[in-house]
């Protein structure tokens, strides 16, 4: 009896509060599925990897899907049932109220405060994209907040709403310590949302450089022209020549929306910009490419451009951890894992060392030693802070 009220109450308090919200009756034996329709949500929980969700950036198939997600609803256990129940009605209060609408709020000091450190000492990056506003993009950056981090790199696709007032929000307690990537929702709904983020983070291109102790970044805009010859390339190209040049730099991370290289997934490695920018990451020394797009994640081994055949990129090093800067190539990892969705994993690249589907975020902490200053990559899942993937770099200091 006590549990049909449950389940009475479940469906009643699903009604009221998710009118437009259409359920489905299974057998009590069986998960009761509800399907939700827009919103800010797109990716069901955090607990499985086999959500391929949707809810992307257009682009390579021509536009955004709905962005449905599922949320599972199980007899069997009654605290969870409730737990799911509050997490659905908070992403739908979330999206109702913002709406086509909805208010865009200023923003002000949200970028790196102190961008200008040129000492040595050790310190860590979060780095993530494809974030959205749902229940579990604020686990991803409790997640983050909890490794105290001194540099945050959002990789773009940052909200997914008609404004960026909820992830600027979320992202508050991360305030004055982050850069960001420009994404396709980032650039594409709307110069007024845009702006959000250009007064934000009082940037003034898409794309842009900066040191941080003893790191350069290159922040590229794949979402802005980028051919030979273009702005963008001319100035990637001798950002890159001068950085490489700098005996005050150790490493060189540079950080894309688009991955230059890709497992099978819903969005493809981008040939042009591949086939453009990685021989100039092989000759200026690049260590690191962070890519979004793809929500899932993906690390390849260190590899450098293969000229004869540029989809078929050259392993330098075939173990999946213990990499030397001066010997081997150019690591290319995808951290689409922010809280938007799931796109499923169809088939492994002989070039990937490790791929998965779980939210979270990848870890940098870079220490400086005598005679070595080394990279480490740590992928924490938000689901009990396990460490899903893991990686060092090591690197003589000139």
């Amino acid at each position: 009896m006590m549990r049909f009220l449950s389940l009475f109450f479940m469906i009643l308090l699903i009604s009221l509060f998710s009118m437009t919200t259409p359920f489905v009756f299974t057998d009590s034996s069986r998960p009761i599925l509800i399907k939700v329709y827009g919103g800010d949500d797109g990716g069901g929980d955090d607990d499985g990897g086999d959500d391929d969700g949707g809810g992307d950036d257009g682009g390579d198939d021509g536009g955004d899907d709905d962005r449905n997600s599922r949320r599972s609803f199980n007899f069997e256990n009654d605290d969870r049932n409730l737990k799911r129940l509050l997490d659905l009605l908070q992403d739908r209060a979330n999206a109702d109220n913002l709406g086509p609408d909805a208010e865009q709020k200023t923003y002000k000091g949200y970028g790196l405060e102190d961008a200008e450190d040129k000492s040595s000492r050790d310190f860590n990056i979060a780095t993530v994209g494809d974030f959205g506003c749902s229940t579990n993009a604020k686990k991803t950056v409790n997640n983050m907040e909890d490794k105290k981090p001194e540099l945050v790199l959002p990789l773009g696709d940052l909200s997914y709403q008609t404004t960026a007032n909820c992830w600027f929000d979320m992202m508050t307690p991360l305030k004055g310590k982050i850069m960001i990537t420009f994404g396709y929702h980032d650039v594409e709904d709307g110069a007024s949302k845009m702006d959000q983020y250009i007064n934000g983070f009082e940037i003034d291109k898409h794309y842009y450089s900066y040191d941080y102790r003893k790191v350069h970044f290159l922040v590229m805009a794949s979402e802005s022209k980028f051919e030979n010859g273009s702005d963008q390339y001319n100035f990637v190209k001798q950002d890159l020549e001068k950085a490489s040049k700098d005996k005050n730099i150790d490493w060189i991370i540079v950080t894309i929306y688009r991955p230059l290289y890709s497992s099978p997934s819903k969005h493809i490695g981008e040939e042009s910009i591949r086939d453009l920018y990685h021989p100039l990451f092989d000759k200026n020394g690049v260590d690191l490419v962070l890519q979004a797009h793809n929500h899932n994640y993906q690390r390849t081994y260190p590899l450098t451009f293969n000229p004869d055949k540029a989809s078929n990129p050259i392993i330098t090093n075939g173990f999946t951890t213990g990499y030397n800067s001066h010997t081997d190539g150019v690591i290319f990892a995808t951290v689409g894992t922010g809280g938007e969705s799931f796109y499923s994993l169809d088939g492994r690249a002989p070039f990937m060392a490790t791929q998965l589907d779980r939210f979270g975020f990848l870890n940098l902490e870079i220490k400086n030693g005598n005679p070595h200053t080394t990279l480490t990559g740590t992928f924490f899942d938000n689901k009990g802070d396990e460490i899903k993937d893991y990686f060092t770099i090591k690197k003589e200091i000139k």
